[in-house]
């Protein structure tokens, strides 16, 4: 069930969040998502779909603009380029 949360923002911020995007509930909710995803609180699957986001290419493009970018462990690094290598070895 989708938990509705209102803030109250000086004008001086406001406006600034305005600046980057007009659609501040959306700016908002990227910015959350991103930073728990960061966090690691949400995986990125989770990320994904409460986003609404179906592409991965999307989805780090996103997370670089909100400069969420995530610490990966050493053996998250080694299960992805263990993947890579074996989507290599198929092509």
């Amino acid at each position: 069930m989708p938990v509705e949360i209102a803030i109250q923002l000086p004008d001086d911020v406001a406006d600034k969040l305005r600046q980057q995007d007009r659609n501040l509930n959306r700016l908002g909710l990227e910015k959350l998502v991103c930073s728990l995803y960061r966090d690691g609180s949400l995986s990125e699957a989770e990320a994904m779909r409460d986003l609404g986001v179906a592409s991965r290419l999307a989805f780090e493009e996103m997370l670089a603009r909100h400069h969420s970018q995530r610490d990966w462990p050493a053996e998250e690094v080694d299960a992805e380029l263990a993947a890579l290598d074996r989507l290599q070895a198929r092509a």
